[in-house]
């Protein structure tokens, strides 16, 4: 059942890269109109893709509600019994938590006093069917927080990369606490995970990160057996539909230039499109690794925790232990308050640029979302923070069984069908 729950966790990095600034349309972003409608946010492919998410996201968690009790079943033979199945717990209840944090940040407002008592996603605690309203923010975040604690219970430091080790649970509680304005403690979660990280941020390891090989950066990365990534390409010869944000570019001297960004020859022209798991694709490099979390992204949440709590010097040399370690030029010390806050934001999309964090962060900031013509040509939409949209609907799929549900996430319809 874990194993299950593991091969389950959905994979949206892409649209959600699509969604945000990651990307710029090409030529042939209008044979692929489903992706294009996502990028300029159009209703009815909000819709499809979240009726998708939710579904796939909750079956992970009903995955993990058959497992847990089933537990309480199982009688240890010896020490050794007891310490795996604690840490079976562990990894299940982390694995469910993620699944919350990214439905409750897709679904929910955005986290802020004024928003505790709105509504949230549902909180699942049985396999069987239950038909449930949705839980306020608040109840939806402690009961996150709660997960994640428990699951800090078992000492599971030694687990693969491929299973939430005790590590990759404090980078997780780092990025929740984040998210909740927590900065204290999205600090005492992160800092110690990054004694020694210069290590973890060479040109050997990032370059491990896009291959079949290990990497020293990964804190968990599920193990994939099938395709990931490929629907970026229009074709080898041709292209692809989206290519990199032009405002996304790395210094030669930056030792990710190779794989987070590619050139490919499109209409006789030199583009730079995303590297990672494209390049992979291009280069016929079998994808075994989603790099879920890893060591840099709690640098960068680390970094920002301290910008957001007026600790502008720590910020700068939080952040610039990466840069330096990359080759990448460090920031300016004149930095600080807002201005050092979007430096760092901008060292975090391109850090995880097509990864399907950007999206994430410019709700969570509350940013307007510029979208732009092909190649990055001129505006052709503007997404305001208040826009409805950032939202995503409570699918059809849910409601229309469930009447303690409706579509109450503003300005999207509801569809009652008898």
């Amino acid at each position: 059942l874990l194993a299950s729950a593991y091969n389950s966790l959905p994979r949206y990095q892409m649209e959600l890269s699509v969604l945000s600034d990651d990307f710029v349309p090409t030529n042939h972003a209008g044979k692929y109109a489903e992706l294009l409608n996502l990028y300029n946010w159009q209703e009815k492919a909000i819709d499809d893709l979240s009726d998708n998410i939710w579904n796939e996201y909750y079956m992970t968690v009903a995955i993990v509600n058959a497992l847990l009790p089933r537990m309480e079943n199982i009688k240890p033979k010896d020490e050794a019994d007891r310490l795996e199945m604690e840490n079976i717990r562990s990894e299940a209840k982390a694995l469910k938590a993620m699944c919350y944090f990214d439905l409750l940040r897709l679904y929910g407002p955005v986290y802020s006093e004024a928003n505790l008592s709105k509504d949230g996603i549902i909180l699942k605690h049985r396999l069987e069917l239950d038909f449930l309203p949705r839980s306020s923010l608040k109840d939806c975040a402690d009961e996150i927080e709660k997960l994640l604690t428990d699951a800090l219970k078992a000492d599971n430091s030694d687990a693969e990369v491929f299973y939430i080790s005790t590590p990759a649970v404090k980078a997780l509680l780092a990025e929740f606490e984040l998210y909740r304005g927590n900065y204290d403690e999205a600090v005492s979660y992160g800092l110690p995970l990054l004694a020694g990280a210069e290590s973890r941020w060479t040109k050997a390891e990032y370059d491990n990160l896009w291959a079949d090989n290990a990497s020293a950066d990964r804190l968990f990365a599920p193990y994939i057996f099938d395709s990931f990534y490929r629907d970026l390409c229009y074709d080898k010869t041709s292209g692809d539909y989206f290519v990199l944000n032009p405002a996304i570019s790395y210094p030669d001297t930056d030792i990710r230039k190779g794989w987070a960004s590619y050139t490919i020859s499109m209409n006789g022209s030199q583009v730079v499109t995303l590297g990672k798991y494209n390049r992979m694709y291009y280069d016929n490099v079998t994808v075994r690794y989603i790099n879920t979390l890893r060591y840099s992204g709690v640098c960068l949440t680390v970094a920002e925790a301290y910008a957001r709590d007026g600790e502008d010097k720590l910020a700068r040399e939080t952040v610039n232990r990466l840069l330096s370690a990359y080759g990448a030029e460090p920031l300016d010390d004149s930095l600080a308050g807002d201005a050092l806050i979007e430096a760092i934001l901008a060292e975090k999309q391109k850090e995880f640029a097509g990864e399907g964090v950007r999206f994430f962060d410019l709700k969570r900031h509350g940013r307007t979302l510029t979208k732009k013509g092909n190649f990055g040509t001129g505006v052709s939409a503007t997404i305001r923070p208040d826009d409805y949209r950032w939202l995503f609907p409570i699918p059809q799929s849910e409601y229309r069984y469930n009447d303690k549900i409706t579509q109450n996430n503003p300005q999207w319809p509801f569809i009652k069908t008898e």
